[in-house]
């Protein structure tokens, strides 16, 4: 069991170790010439203090022996005595080729140059400065290791957790293994169905015009809707998108079926006014039915749990998918718009998991009792002012939506077995 993000925090560390080793080395180079240019300007001073007495005359024997004095300070590079014509009196110094820092001072008696002492302090390079450093880089070095050894310590989930994460991600996996598997049996069923329909038609060429559907004014339409801002659904072929719309059409036929049996109503009391394409999918009810707009209600939110598991799998899978947005409305007659208009109108208000409702007071009431309802943001005409977007409901009704949710799964992982 890996603690979480391990990787991004040892990348973390090394970051930070080579930051510090780099703060290390300019700190370190900042305090060395500090401490050179204070004993270059001291050891000038004094070596001309020394030789003045030998300069005047010039005295090479014993300015060679005093120059050789100073070299043996293993920061000197170099050393030469001149006289005031430049000359070279004398020279010292165990690495004269090696570059440095050069302080010069001149010699001077009664007012006068007699002469001048060069002196070149070692530079120390970066190498050499990290060699004189190895222990605080050690420290640092374990430091930083004890670090990642306590994070993998606290952030590693205990066994609880572990096998929670894993049974969770199976039973993802299990599920959404189930979507696929009835994806390929809709697809199977709807090769059988367009065969028979081509029979028929060869054995009945003259059919009769199917009517559209047509919603009387006590009717409350639902638009279901892709939340599609980057316009994905124009770029896809009809050989990905239209397996995609049939399993959404499986979905909202199952969550139809098991909703009506739980508000115990009969199938012809929902009309499935659209099938699911490019512009989504429309149910519609009589209010005037008992219970029948609380089960459109339900079949929305049982719809958007099943897309919301949808989503998640075809997401890790890098398959076309897009999430969802439901809205419910009766006709409105200060904008003349139908129910199914003014569904498709508010739908439109919404973004990807939201479901909003625009119903008479008597309908909210009832919904009221098992739904938190909250005002439609920015409200600009007559049908988002009377608007109300679901943000929650009670855990009786949470209940039954994951109930048929999960009987949905299993029954089509049943089916597929």
């Amino acid at each position: 069991m890996n603690a979480p993000r391990q990787g991004l925090f040892a990348s973390l560390l090394i970051v930070s170790f080579a930051l510090h080793t780099f703060l290390l080395v300019l700190a370190t180079t900042h305090q060395l010439n500090e401490n050179r240019a204070n004993q270059g300007q001291l050891m000038t001073s004094q070596l001309v203090t020394d030789s003045l007495t030998e300069l005047e005359p010039a005295n090479t024997v014993s300015l060679a022996l005093l120059a050789n004095r100073y070299a043996t300070n293993p920061s000197v590079a170099s050393i030469r005595i001149l006289d005031a014509n430049q000359q070279v009196l004398a020279t010292g110094g165990l690495a004269k080729t090696r570059e440095g820092e050069v302080f010069v001072r001149d010699a001077i008696q009664n007012e006068q140059k007699i002469g001048s002492i060069e002196i070149t302090l070692v530079q120390p390079s970066t190498g050499e400065i990290l060699r004189n450093q190895w222990l605080m880089i050690l420290v640092s070095l374990i430091a930083h290791s004890v670090l990642w050894l306590i994070y993998r310590a606290i952030a590693r989930p205990s066994r609880k957790e572990y096998l929670e994460r894993i049974n969770h991600e199976a039973r993802l996996k299990h599920e959404l293994q189930t979507l696929s598997q009835a994806l390929e049996q809709e697809k199977h069923n709807t090769a059988l169905a367009l065969a028979q329909i081509e029979q028929q038609a060869q054995n009945k060429p003259k059919l009769k015009e199917i009517k559209p559907v047509v919603l009387d004014q006590s009717a409350v339409a639902l638009s279901i809707q892709y939340y599609d801002p980057k316009q994905l659904l124009n770029s896809v072929s009809p050989t990905v998108a239209v397996p995609y719309f049939n399993l959404c059409q499986l979905f909202l036929n199952k969550s139809i079926d098991l909703c009506l049996q739980h508000y115990k109503l009969n199938s012809p009391d929902v009309v499935l006014v659209q099938n699911f394409n490019e512009h989504g999918a429309m149910l519609s009810v009589s209010s005037e039915k008992a219970d029948a707009v609380k089960c459109l209600v339900m079949i929305s939110n049982v719809f958007q749990l099943l897309s919301e598991v949808l989503y998640k799998r075809y997401r890790e899978d890098k398959r076309f998918v897009l999430q969802t947005r439901t809205a419910l409305s009766t006709a409105v007659p200060a904008m003349h718009l139908s129910a199914a208009q003014a569904a498709e109108r508010l739908v439109q208000q919404l973004v990807a998991k939201e479901s909003a409702l625009q119903l008479a007071n008597e309908l909210l009431k009832q919904l009221s009792d098992h739904y938190e309802l909250v005002a439609l943001p920015n409200p600009s005409n007559a049908l988002t002012r009377h608007a109300f977007m679901i943000s929650g409901m009670d855990a009786q009704t949470a209940e039954v939506a994951q109930q048929i949710r999960s009987e949905i799964l299993k029954s089509k992982s049943a089916s597929n077995a």
